[in-house]
């Protein structure tokens, strides 16, 4: 009897070890960054619904700003809320031609930036020479980077400040794999 058993245990083993190999594929899946830019804004958007906070509009001028940060960040690549000629968030939106003016008592607000790194994969398998990746979903994505987002004092504020009303979104995907997203606040 016991021995039927332990070959039933190995015989287990063995098919949940084939069957979580075959989740990995050589070949990079097709990410639409238009629409993983929109899961993420939605996630962000049930964080705020959590602490009863008003829904952060799209915004395209957003968009724009920090899909061009991220993009030069991959093409760069470089990570961080500067350029490497030192250039803030606050300049890009200049540059844009974007202002952000948020008036509270006596204090303006320019606005905001959260900035992400993260992998279209969550780990690799080498074998027989072969790489094989076992890729993430857009909605994944989209939650690893919140959920970041949300553990990080700074991110997370930046994300439940009551008086941003809008948001704009940019990912950029480097051939490495590497995910890099720009989150814009007004």
């Amino acid at each position: 009897m016991s021995v039927a058993l332990c070959a039933l245990c190995i015989s287990c083993v063995v098919e949940k070890r084939e069957k979580d190999i075959t989740s990995y594929r050589s070949s990079r899946p097709d990410v639409d960054i238009a629409r993983l830019e929109k899961k993420i804004h939605a996630q962000i958007n049930e964080e705020r619904k959590k602490k009863n906070l008003s829904t952060l509009l799209w915004d395209e001028g957003l968009h724009e700003v920090a899909r061009k940060h991220s993009d030069d960040m991959e093409r760069r690549n470089f990570f961080s809320h500067d350029d490497p000629e030192g250039r803030s968030f606050y300049d890009r939106y200049q540059s844009a031609g974007y202002e952000c003016r948020i008036r509270t008592g006596t204090a303006i607000y320019m606005g905001a930036e959260n900035i992400s790194q993260d992998n279209l994969y969550s780990s690799t398998l080498y074998r027989n020479g072969e790489t094989f990746f076992d890729w993430k979903t857009e909605d994944e994505i989209a939650a690893s980077v919140v959920k970041r987002w949300m553990q990080s004092r700074g991110h997370r504020e930046n994300i439940l400040t009551p008086y941003f009303k809008r948001e704009g979104i940019g990912v950029s995907l480097s051939r490495d794999g590497k995910v890099y997203v720009t989150e814009n606040f007004c």
